[in-house]
Order: C-alpha cells, then sequence, then structure tokens
C-alpha cells in the first residue's frame, strides 16, 4: 500500500468498510439539464427535457466518490434536490466518517425519517440518500484500487448483458431491423396506451424480429388489477420475457399476487420500491419474479445489491432498471456483473446528451452486452467540461 496515495488504503474484495477514518470533507452537487428532441413517451409523461442531479464527495485525506440522484420527473426536480442535498442532507454528512461505506445510507434514513414524514417528501430525500450511497461506495473501491464490481464479489462478470429501452415504437418493423444492427439482443417496449394498439405494435415488431429478442413490455401502472389481467392476457402470445409495472406500484399486496397467479407472463418492477422489506415481501410472496432495482432511486449500490442477493437467493430474477445519466449507468453495469445474474440493465434508446456526452463510456453493445468500464470504482469520471455545459445550478458544502 502506498501510504501517500488517498486512493489506495488496503482494502479487500468483499469487505464493507475502510481500514481508517474517512472524514467528509466537502460535497459538490451538480445540476444537469438539457433539451433533447424525441424523448422518451409513456402512459405516465413526456420527457422533453432530460435532467441529471450528481454529487462528488471528497474526504481529509483527498479521495473521492461519485454518485446520483433521479430527477426525470418534474423538469426541475435536479434542483429541488439540490436544494435537499444544501440543506438539510449535506450539512449533516460534511464532517462524518465514512469508513463503514454500507453503514452511510441506512444511518442517514434513521436520522431523517422523522422529517421525510413531516415533508412528505420520501421520495426525494431517498433519491439523495441514494446518490450518497453510490459516491461513498465509489469512494470504498477506489481508495482500495478494485473495481466496484470486484468490490461486492470475488468473481464477477466482465461484461453486462443490456436491452434497448423504451425507444420510439411508431414504425415497429424497422425498429426490429435497426436494434439488430445496433447490437441489441433485447427490448422494452412502452404499453399501456390501448390495447389494440398495444397488440397491433407487438404485432408488427415479432413479424420482423428475425433473432427471437428478449422483449419486455412496461405498462407505467396504466392499468387497475382486472385491465392488468385482461391485457397481459390477450398479450401472453407474443413471448414476453416481463410486464412492468402493470399496476400501481403501491398497490395492495393482494393485488400483485392476484394478477400474478392469473397471467402467464412473469411480473416485474422495482424502481418504486422503497425498502428492503418491500423487495424482500414481493419476492417470496411470489407477486414479482423480476424485480427491478434503480440504484439512484432508493439504496444505491448496498441496497440495490443486496435486494438483488435476497432476489436471487429466493429464486426471482434481477433486472436493473436505470434512464440517467453515464454515471448511474456504469454503476449499474457494476451491479449487475457483481450479482453475476442472468439479467439485463435498462440501456436508454432515446437521445440524452447526459448518458452519451458526460464522458468516456463504452455503450455499443455486441450480441446484448457491454464492457464494464475500466479501472477502480465505477470506472466511470463525468468530464468537467462537460459539468460545465450542462450546468444549471451547483453547489459546494463544507464545514
Amino acid at each position: 500500500m502506498n501510504k501517500n496515495n488517498p486512493n489506495q488504503i488496503g482494502l479487500k474484495c468483499g469487505i464493507n468498510s475502510m481500514t481508517e477514518t474517512r472524514k467528509v470533507k466537502q460535497i459538490e452537487v451538480f445540476a444537469l439539464s438539457c433539451a433533447v428532441d424525441g424523448g422518451p413517451v409513456s402512459t405516465l409523461a413526456l420527457m422533453p427535457v432530460r435532467n441529471g442531479l450528481l454529487i462528488r464527495i471528497e474526504d481529509e485525506h483527498g479521495a473521492f466518490g461519485w454518485g446520483e440522484a433521479w430527477c426525470n420527473y418534474p423538469p426541475k426536480g435536479n434542483v429541488a434536490k439540490l436544494n435537499l442535498m444544501q440543506d438539510p442532507i449535506g450539512p449533516m454528512l460534511v464532517g462524518r466518517d465514512v469508513s463503514d461505506w454500507r453503514g452511510v445510507r441506512p444511518k442517514l434514513e434513521n436520522e431523517l425519517a422523522r422529517m421525510m414524514i413531516h415533508t412528505g417528501e420520501f421520495g426525494p430525500f431517498a433519491h439523495c440518500l441514494a446518490a450518497i450511497d453510490m459516491a461513498v461506495a465509489d469512494m470504498a473501491a477506489r481508495v482500495a484500487g478494485v473495481p466496484m464490481s470486484r468490490m461486492l464479489a470475488e468473481d464477477p462478470l466482465a461484461q453486462a448483458q443490456v436491452y434497448a429501452s423504451s425507444p420510439s415504437a411508431e414504425a415497429p418493423e424497422e425498429l426490429a431491423a435497426r436494434l439488430t444492427s445496433e447490437g441489441h439482443s433485447g427490448v422494452k417496449i412502452k404499453i399501456g396506451f390501448d390495447p389494440e394498439r398495444d397488440r397491433d405494435v407487438l404485432s408488427r415488431f415479432r413479424a420482423h424480429d428475425s433473432q427471437g429478442m428478449f422483449v419486455g413490455v412496461d405498462a407505467n401502472q396504466n392499468w387497475r388489477v382486472g385491465q392488468a389481467i385482461t391485457a397481459i392476457s390477450d398479450l401472453a402470445g407474443f413471448d414476453l420475457g416481463f410486464v412492468e409495472e402493470p399496476i400501481m406500484a403501491d398497490a395492495p399486496r393482494a393485488d400483485w399476487v392476484r394478477v400474478a397467479q392469473l397471467v402467464d407472463v412473469p411480473l416485474a418492477g422495482g424502481e418504486n420500491v422503497t425498502s428492503a422489506s418491500q423487495f424482500a415481501d414481493h419476492v417470496t410472496t411470489g407477486s414479482l419474479k423480476v424485480i427491478q432495482p434503480d440504484v439512484a432511486k432508493w439504496g444505491g449500490i448496498s441496497g440495490c445489491f443486496d435486494a438483488g442477493r435476497h432476489a436471487l437467493a429466493h429464486g426471482a430474477g434481477v433486472t436493473l432498471h436505470y434512464m440517467g445519466t453515464a454515471l448511474g449507468l456504469a454503476a449499474s453495469f457494476h451491479v449487475l456483473a457483481a450479482l453475476k445474474a442472468d439479467g439485463r440493465v435498462e440501456l436508454d434508446a432515446n437521445p440524452n446528451p447526459l448518458r452519451t456526452d458526460l464522458g468516456d463510456i463504452a455503450l455499443k453493445p455486441t450480441n446484448g452486452y457491454v464492457p464494464l468500464p475500466e479501472g477502480a470504482g465505477f470506472g466511470f469520471v463525468p468530464d468537467l467540461e462537460a459539468l460545465k455545459r450542462f450546468s444549471v445550478a451547483t453547489i459546494t458544502i463544507k464545514e
């Protein structure tokens, strides 16, 4: 170990804490935004603006790590969460020892529990705490000099399987050929607009799908129980890998179980699941056959990795939800590789410079796989000039 290098402190793979005190010296927060043509379209809302909220945590020794908070909606949700980081979350973290990186988020969750209830802003708080979890995990792997996947598992995969997410399905015949030419082996198509439209899109896509792609569909919570059972049964003949969020994410568990038992397509969900116990309950009741944790929405690295391990141990599949910047995408690749799951990472198929122009990352799949970013931590650091170009607000929090 080189004691003069703040990014090497002798952490071994699989160890959950760093070997010396690591007090947070400062936190930088970057609210990013860019307007696009052709953003994702769903029954939930349009997304004409692509947002991001990145944080950089630096400790007393000069080591650092990066994290990301989900902020796709509303259009200025990135600035709202920057304000949350400024007060009250950031000041609670500055000066804190984060050497036990796995313990940071749960402690903050406990300390902020009353405030979350009082304000009714559980989601925004959870997103910011997910970013913090990511950043301290990235720092821990960087000080160890190992990739994130190697810190989480002894023998991780060297690549991550992906699926093209939410492309425009206005021309399904052309879409099938384009995805194949781009190296994809899987796709997620938005549904829930109209039963006839959904069936027509899938029928035309499958008719021109020469490789027999993995196809998942996403209803974005748009159906009631009876509607979901009818719609999913009507689409079951298209060999669907999963149906994501057919009903409200917070619907009674009995409703989820009922739908799962009465259809022949696996149900998927997780981006709006907000605790380890909720994930475990979905898996043990059989309401979800595929869990979809999102590193930027709840749990960060520790929460999503643990939820994935529990699911795999109990016979469920794991596919990581994600639709943000390149940073969280790199993190997601590493988590899936560490889980060694036969799942996929969601790879947005729509224009987003925050995914493609924020820094160096390989995103073109080969036979449905992308290589893990190389280097310590997530293997990705945002380009400073790109950060300046896309930033709409920045703050630095110090003691």
